[in-house]
């Protein structure tokens, strides 16, 4: 089976990871340099008129880092500059598999006009050095702070560590980057560690970011080995086969719960909203839900089995491969039923 790769996100990471050779730079040049390479993020959660905020680094011409947790849930994603006078629409958010690594990459549906940063590998970065955080705490935009890395932390079952620093961050300037004074992007800032003191802060490693082609294009042939396993059909070039149903972008084509249209809805805009690999389930029940990797997939159709009730496949990638007048396939090894066929999952 051929599996789809991921070569042009692996491209555009490579652009981020150029040698650097500049000099420490003030922190008034270091600014000038790196702010226009930070975002406002906004995400929408379905009708509500307020949005989550945080903040995104570019790294190439049309991707940025930002936190997970600064999109989780969102019905759609846009950054903004500028006050929001620039805008740009996101297309896709890609996790990284590994869900206790809350960094997602969003693509964007144009070039972004700033020269995207620079990674730097985190065995440059040493206890001690100055480092500034520039994000949107609180919603406002492009602040500059500054610290010290004041420990690296290895956390279990990672061997790179995140980096605890002093340059203060709030609510608002997750996703955004922790920079060295070269001007290279050492962390992805996420998190406040007490509400009693501003400079007790950390960040992810901006080396995870090199390394999520290849997780990712792991976590795809995971997946469709998983959808072969479980019934799914897929074609020559190890695509699911449509059902000619409805095109991958009609909301309103989704058989929707009788109890709440609008939830079914939402859901599937945020299924729209993940990058590959990505499912969205209907359960006979009337639930429903995305998953993103194979582990969640059958973690998904475990719980439809303890239920006693069915889970089938609306959409797969970029495929609707829902067949409401047809049976599915065989009931998978978890007794549980998934077929590319009709109903409802549970909302992860």
């Amino acid at each position: 089976m051929t599996v789809p790769t991921l070569r042009p996100l692996a491209a555009l990471i490579a652009l981020a990871l150029a040698p650097n050779l500049a000099a420490a730079m003030t922190p008034q040049d270091l600014f000038t340099k790196l702010s226009p390479t930070i975002w406002v993020v906004r995400s929408q959660h379905g009708a509500s008129p307020t949005y989550g905020m945080g903040s995104a680094v570019a790294i190439a011409p049309r991707l940025l880092v930002t936190a997970c947790h600064v999109v989780a849930g969102a019905t759609g994603v846009t950054i903004a500059r500028d006050s929001g006078k620039r805008v740009v629409k996101i297309d896709t958010v890609t996790p990284d598999p590994d869900h206790s690594r809350d960094l997602c990459l969003l693509t964007t549906d144009e070039a972004l006009p700033a020269v995207p940063a620079v990674i730097a590998p985190i065995d440059s970065v040493k206890v001690g050095e100055k480092v500034y955080a520039i994000g949107s705490p609180l919603g406002l935009e492009l602040t500059l702070t500054d610290g010290l890395v004041s420990a690296l932390r290895v956390a279990q079952n990672e061997t790179l560590p995140d980096i605890q620093t002093s340059a203060a961050i709030a609510p608002g300037s997750s996703g955004g980057g922790l920079f060295d004074e070269d001007g290279r992007l050492v962390g992805v800032t996420v998190a406040i560690a007490s509400k009693e003191t501003d400079n007790l802060a950390f960040a992810y490693p901006a080396q995870w970011v090199m390394e999520l082609p290849t997780r990712v294009e792991t976590a795809r042939r995971r997946w469709f080995e998983a959808l072969a396993a479980n019934g799914v059909a897929l074609d020559a070039n190890g695509l699911p086969t449509g059902s000619g149903f409805a095109p991958i972008d009609n909301v309103a084509a989704v058989p929707a719960a009788s109890v709440d249209a609008t939830g079914v809805g939402d859901a599937y805009k945020q299924f729209l909203l993940l990058n590959k690999p990505r499912a969205f389930v209907l359960t006979s029940d009337d639930r429903w839900g995305a998953v993103s990797d194979a582990g969640a997939l059958d973690g998904l159709l475990k719980d439809c089995a303890a239920r006693k009730v069915q889970c089938r496949l609306y959409a797969v990638d970029d495929t609707v491969v829902w067949r409401p007048d047809k049976p599915g396939p065989a009931p998978i090894p978890t007794s549980a039923t998934v077929t590319a066929a009709g109903p409802t999952a549970p909302a992860p």
